[in-house]
């Protein structure tokens, strides 16, 4: 027995919605990325691209056939879909606006800054807002000017937008995806005339700004926008083309007539399994983001940790995950295993080490090489006043209590003659920055420090500057 024509089920049906789902979970890791690494235009880009294809997969979830009589009408969802659909217009060649603009900052070299200022970044930032984000928005706003209904309801596609064929339509609508496509291109030809200009000193000139990129991830962003630029391009001129002659003649505009009793009638079109081809648009792209930033090393990473969440690590090696800090550290290389609470080969060594102020200093030169972290030094003394300046003395660890501190990751706080622990004080633990160097001379040149000893009493020490948060400097005398 034949099936009705309006209960076939079209492969298009089918196929679109499982495309679609594909892609947005190959989207998850590209968003990942780009959210992390503050790289605003892309990340919106990548957004797009998964809520579009999240409405390729309701709109055939819901009319998959044509038997349009048995339809829901959409209220609600059509309202919200046709407002996303034209701020997607603007917002996707909006991104791409974003993204050339971005990597032809990185390459002028006639700006260039270190710190970029406060009113500079709000500038990139405004800039990077006004494309991706009050762009569309505004157009959302203005979409009811030209809607002459609600919407229309076909097959597959769902929910499409219903222009009115008048001069406002080009005007509000029609005209401006191909105007960002143009301010696009133009950032595209300058990232291209600055690359050609600079091409030997590429490397130097991305070390040398304050970004996130190198060669690998600009060299992708780049090509990702240019990829896309080129097939927008041509197909947003046909569509200029093919509005503009579908309308004709065009008629006067009148709100009142547009927004009459008519304007709430919903049509519903069986598509026969025909589908828009805009429909097809964040598939594509979608498919872009993944080739270009779905196979770089932190997307491998991701998706190693994603694997181990699994329980994969213990089936492959390959998927294994790294070896804990505080284990056994690679063989020659005793202070490897770095941590908050120092390295633990530094610590053996301070260990074992005598009272001797030569032994000390030879001992505290290799471990300050090995180690940025000052909790290495034992034993200090807090200043009755509080202030930064703290001078610190060692202490002899009896016999009993060394095999069990070097796993000790937060000492109990000990008073003895006002002696306290180094790591129990007060002042906050994120480091910036640690300097350190053996004083021998009772000569000191270095404006850095001002002794606090007496020149009758002083000796031979080591001075370490530990710059955190509150800028506290630390003197230990052996």
């Amino acid at each position: 027995m034949d099936t009705p024509s309006d209960m076939k089920l079209y492969p298009t049906a089918v196929v679109l919605p499982l495309l679609s789902f594909i892609i947005i979970g190959l989207c998850i890791t590209p968003l990942i990325l780009h959210a992390k690494n503050r790289n605003f235009p892309t990340t919106c880009l990548v957004c797009w691209s998964i809520v579009l294809n999240i409405f390729n997969i309701i709109n055939a979830f819901l009319w998959p056939r044509d038997n349009v009589d048995e339809w829901w009408d959409g209220t609600g969802l059509c309202d919200l879909e046709v407002k996303i659909y034209v701020a997607g217009y603007i917002a996707v060649p909006g991104t791409l606006v974003g993204m050339f603009r971005g990597l032809a900052i990185v390459m002028d070299t006639d700006r260039a800054t270190l710190v970029p200022s406060k009113g500079q970044r709000w500038r990139n930032r405004s800039m990077d807002l006004l494309f991706c984000v009050v762009a569309p928005a505004i157009a959302m706003i203005t979409h009811i000017v030209y809607q002459e209904s609600r919407y229309l309801l076909y097959s597959i596609s769902g929910c499409v937008n219903n222009y009115d064929t008048s001069y406002m339509s080009l005007l509000l609508a029609y005209i401006w995806p191909p105007i960002i496509c143009l301010i696009a291109a133009y950032y595209c030809c300058l990232v291209i005339i600055r690359l050609h200009r600079y091409r030997n000193d590429f490397g130097a000139i991305l070390q040398s700004c304050n970004s996130n990129l190198n060669k690998s991830r600009f060299l992708r962003l780049f090509f990702l926008a240019l990829t896309m630029l080129v097939a927008i391009v041509p197909v947003e001129g046909y569509v200029l083309y093919y509005n503009i002659t579908l309308g004709l003649p065009w008629h006067p505009y009148s709100w009142d007539k547009l927004h009459g009793p008519a304007w709430y009638d919903i049509i519903k079109v069986p598509a026969y399994g025909q589908i828009f081809f805009d429909r097809w648009s964040p598939i594509g792209s979608g498919f872009l983001i993944f080739v270009f930033f779905g196979f770089g090393r932190d997307a491998t990473r991701i998706y190693r940790r994603f694997a181990r969440f699994l329980g994969l690590g213990h089936c492959f090696s390959s998927v294994a995950g790294p070896t804990d800090s505080l284990g056994t550290a690679p063989p020659g290389n005793a202070s490897s295993s770095t941590t908050l609470i120092g390295s633990i080969g530094s610590r053996a060594k301070l260990m074992f080490k005598g009272r001797k102020t030569s032994a000390v200093r030879n001992q505290w030169n290799s471990t300050l090489a090995s180690t940025s972290t000052y909790n290495d030094i034992e034993k200090t003394t807090r200043s009755s006043t509080a202030q930064p300046h703290l001078t610190a003395t060692t202490r002899r660890t009896p016999w009993f209590q060394s095999p069990f501190r070097l796993f000790r990751r937060n000492p109990p706080s000990r008073s003895q003659d006002g002696e306290v622990l180094l790591d129990d004080l007060s002042a906050p633990s994120q480091t910036i920055c640690t300097n350190a160097w053996a004083e021998t001379s009772e000569n000191c040149e270095s404006g850095e420090f001002t002794p606090t000893l007496s020149l009758s009493k002083r000796k031979n020490f080591i001075r370490v500057k530990q710059v955190i948060s509150q800028q506290s400097e630390v003197q230990v005398q052996v």
